[in-house]
Parts: structure tokens; C-alpha cells; sequence
């Protein structure tokens, strides 16, 4: 059974647009619990379909990506689906493709 924090960090999540991205922050700020940002992806790795939501979505501050060989084709994959430009770990279009939840 899943908690109202974790409900609404999925809600969060399923709410970014294609081609858009947003930060840990920002799922934490929409979900009500601003401080809580540390605890966004232990939350979505819980999610009982963790790999039907977008994920790939969600990006640090700077606009860098955390990459693991297990999952770095796939997002970078999604990534050029929905025109989110990279170069190496950080997307180049940050400004333009930022969601903020206003």
C-alpha cells in the first residue's frame, strides 16, 4: 500500500510533458514535501510499474543526468525521442525543456 507522499511523487511524475524534464526539487516541492528531494528516486524505483513512468524524465538542478550502464542507452534513447539534447551527462537545452510544476 502506498503512502500519500509516495501517490503524489508518482502523480508528479507522470505529470511531465514529453520533451520535458524537472528536477528532484521540483517532484519534491509538487508533492509537498520540499525538503524531501534526496528520497524522490528511492520513491519511483517503489512504484509497482517502476518502468512505465517516466524516469527518464527527472534530472538534477544543474541539468545533469545520473547514468548507470545498466540504463544509459535506454535514456539517452529517450532522450533524442523527445528532442532533449545532451552532451555527455548534462542536457544542453536545460533552460527550454525545465518544468516547474507553475
Amino acid at each position: 500500500m502506498a503512502t500519500e507522499f509516495q501517490e503524489k511523487v508518482w502523480d508528479a511524475v507522470n505529470a511531465i510533458p514529453k520533451g520535458k524534464v524537472t528536477t528532484y526539487g521540483h517532484i519534491a516541492r509538487a508533492a509537498g514535501r520540499p525538503k524531501a528531494a534526496r528520497y524522490i528516486s528511492r520513491i519511483i524505483g517503489q512504484h509497482p510499474d517502476a518502468n512505465n513512468i517516466p524516469w527518464h524524465r527527472i534530472v538534477y538542478s544543474n541539468g545533469t543526468i545520473w547514468i548507470t550502464e545498466q540504463y544509459e542507452s535506454v535514456r539517452k534513447k529517450k532522450y533524442k525521442e523527445e528532442g532533449i539534447i545532451l552532451k555527455g551527462n548534462k542536457i544542453v537545452n536545460f533552460a527550454d525543456v525545465l518544468y516547474t510544476y507553475e
